[in-house]
């Protein structure tokens, strides 16, 4: 039964390596009237465009107290961007990564393997996405519950946000903003087929409900058979086909969105769902066996209300999330014939409830001051492991809820015609987390209207989850309540200028202290136990140039340059490149179609073996149509077009520090509309 044990030793900490640890407002009511058609906005409209979540409500690009970039919904077609991933990857400063699993993304030289984004926020509508287990947002693929056609934009802040949201508010903050019924445009048929058995359709349609009333409505279903075979040559070996995983990519689910909008009142309601094979999964998996997989489920119901109210405005929202993990994991156990199977069956399941109640004025000698609160419960925080067979067992079942308070302030005020100053503060309570109070302050110069320069400071936090406070199985794992949460102090300076008419450059640099990292260590005991160990200092300086030098081409480039050094190991960090280059553009070919095309090249990156990954670069290539005919359009799109070959460090089992990525693929997606 020993060997069982040590089975079930990593079935019950798969999930530690899983998501905990790495391995070493929008306005509540969208207006048609006010909003514009992003499709059709030249680079000199582009920006005007507002964002939102930089300091819950709308303001331009210039006066936000952060560096943001904005892609909208022209640029999300165009490039024919399909998953929130890739869209993110073509930004500065960010990257990707793929462990066959999950997509993560990196932003500033940071996401180590593993870690699943549990440093940055993900919102749609200014709704977070993160779970309550986890503390992680792990849907950058076809997983995400949002289509890309849905999206009017997608809000790209960088820097610390934890002054207004909280948690994990370190790095960027990311805040999708749907399309409003209006702006959805007709109902129509999307069907995509491509590479690896990739097939996808969705029906989406928009309908006025009366004088006061109008819904968008969108469901879709995937399903995709994944590359295979796939080679590992840690497994080549007779008994484990040559390293051959065959069938072992596939993932299959579905999406569904709804948003009704009412007077002043927008009311959002997200279901989807996700069935992942494991080609490599935590801890000594069977090889492959298509039994070890992943299902998930996550929604969530949200009301929100805003008015004008005594001079100011007044934003309401109360939600209910849902977010449900099961995992299968067959381990091999020894028998005389070799052929007995641990069935493994772990589960996470978080739901909350939650509010949040903001007001923003303008008394008469403090600028505009917004004040806000905000609050959730857990209604249950569940965790466990067992064993269903050959003998069963039960390692885990806690079930261990938070209720958390925040109170926060904002004053935004011009001190000259030139300068301008934004100060921020929020407070964080928890029954069983430390508190927490996090600062923020951005002076901005705008000496005309060529030159913007922001000097930021803020500092944000990163609470330890629920996993890494409480998940204990007795074998592998114990607990630490007294983690306390990572923090950051973070310094930047943004300067932005207007060359010309068409030419637009920004230039940042930024240096981050963070404090208390949360790692993984081995007690005396020999446990994997959640401790504050690390310390981590963050350098970089980035560049960026946009321009329309003439009407038949656009295009964006950019370099970032990043250091991210751990203190307490040999100073190089896992998974993080130090130089990151990205270049797109479009052209237009005649009156039916456009082409475009983007590139990234990342530098070489180190695993947790210690070894390096060869530098990546990768050329996609997209052709779209407008209106090719009345009710149809079609666009075709080349991955990885000069076939690269190219792995991203991983941690997932001890064997495998590296994951191959695919090469050359191709994707097609016809659009009909039935209704225009």
């Amino acid at each position: 039964m020993r060997a069982n044990q040590q089975s079930s030793v990593f079935a019950v900490c798969g999930i530690s390596l899983f998501l905990a640890l790495p391995a070493r407002s929008d306005d509540a009511v969208p207006s048609a009237k006010a909003g514009r058609d992003l499709t059709e906005l030249t680079l000199e409209q582009l920006l005007d465009v507002r964002v939102e979540a930089a300091a819950l409500h709308p303001q331009t690009l210039e006066d936000a107290p952060a560096s943001v970039t904005v892609l909208t919904a022209q640029d999300l077609r165009k490039y024919g961007y399909r998953t929130l991933g890739e869209a993110l990857a073509s930004v500065r400063g960010f990257y990707g990564s793929y462990d066959r699993s999950y997509h993560s993304i990196g932003v500033r030289g940071f996401n180590l393997p593993g870690d699943y984004a549990s440093r940055f926020l993900i919102m749609v509508n200014g709704h977070n996405m993160a779970d309550h287990i986890f503390d992680s947002m792990l849907w950058f693929g076809v997983d995400f519950p949002i289509e890309m056609n849905l999206v009017k934009q997608i809000e790209i802040i960088r820097g610390p946000s934890s002054a207004l949201y909280g948690s994990n508010g370190i790095f960027a903050t990311i805040n999708i903003v749907t399309k409003s019924p209006e702006e959805a445009g007709p109902a129509a048929l999307i069907a995509t087929a491509g590479s690896f058995g990739e097939k996808k359709a969705q029906f989406m349609v928009a309908e006025p409900l009366g004088k006061h009333g109008s819904l968008l409505f969108s469901g879709s279903v995937f399903n995709n058979r994944g590359e295979s075979p796939l080679f590992f040559p840690q497994f080549n070996t007779p008994a484990t086909n040559g390293g051959q995983a065959l069938h072992m990519d596939g993932e299959k689910g579905y999406h569904f969105f709804s948003n009704l909008v009412w007077r002043n009142w927008s009311i959002t309601g997200v279901v989807s769902d996700r069935n992942k094979i494991q080609p490599i999964s935590w801890g000594p998996a069977i090889f492959n066996d298509r039994g070890t997989q992943l299902m998930e489920s996550t929604g969530y119901v949200e009301a929100a209300y805003a008015r004008g109210l005594a001079g100011g405005t007044l934003e309401w929202r109360t939600y209910f999330n849902s977010n449900h993990l099961r995992g299968r994991f067959d381990y091999p156990l020894d028998s005389p014939a070799g052929t007995l199977v641990e069935d493994n069956r772990t589960f996470s399941e978080s739901d909350w409830i939650g509010t949040r109640l903001s007001y923003r004025f303008d008394p008469s000698r403090f600028g505009t001051v917004t004040l806000g609160v905000e609050g959730n419960i857990d209604l249950r925080a569940y965790q466990g492991s067992k064993d269903v067979a050959p003998v069963p067992a039960v390692f885990v079942n806690i079930n261990t809820g938070d209720k958390t308070l925040a109170f926060f302030v904002q004053d935004e005020r011009r001190l000259t015609s030139s300068w301008s100053l934004n100060l921020g503060a929020r407070i964080d309570l928890s029954v069983y987390r430390k508190n927490f109070v996090s600062p923020r302050a951005a002076l901005i110069y705008q000496p005309n209207s060529e030159w913007t320069l922001k000097f930021l400071f803020g500092r944000s936090f990163r609470n330890p989850s629920a996993f890494q406070l409480f998940f204990e199985d007795g074998l592998s794992s114990v607990a630490n309540p007294a983690a306390r949460p990572e923090s950051a102090d973070t310094i930047e300076i943004d300067v932005e200028r207007k060359l010309e008419r068409h030419i637009n450059l920004s230039v940042s640099a930024y240096r981050y202290w963070l404090h208390d990292f949360l790692e993984g260590v081995l007690t005396d005991a020999g446990l994997f136990q959640v401790q504050n160990h690390g310390r981590i200092h963050a350098t970089g300086l980035e560049f960026e140039i946009n321009a329309r030098p003439s009407r038949w081409i656009e295009t964006t480039a950019s370099y970032a340059f990043q250091k991210s050094v751990d203190s307490h190991v040999d100073g190089i960090l896992e998974n993080s490149p130090d130089h990151l280059a990205k270049l797109r553009f479009a052209v237009p070919l005649g009156r039916k179609f456009s082409a475009s095309s983007s590139m990234q090249y990342y530098s070489s990156r180190r695993t947790i073996a210690g070894a390096f990954v060869s530098p990546v670069y990768l050329a996609d290539f997209t052709l779209t149509s407008k209106r090719l005919l009345p009710n149809f359009d079609v666009q075709f799109g080349i991955r990885n077009g000069f076939n690269r070959k190219y792995s991203d460090p991983i941690a997932l089992s001890p064997l495998v520090d590296a994951m191959s990525q695919p090469g050359r693929t191709f994707f097609v997606e016809l659009i009909s509309h039935p209704a225009r």
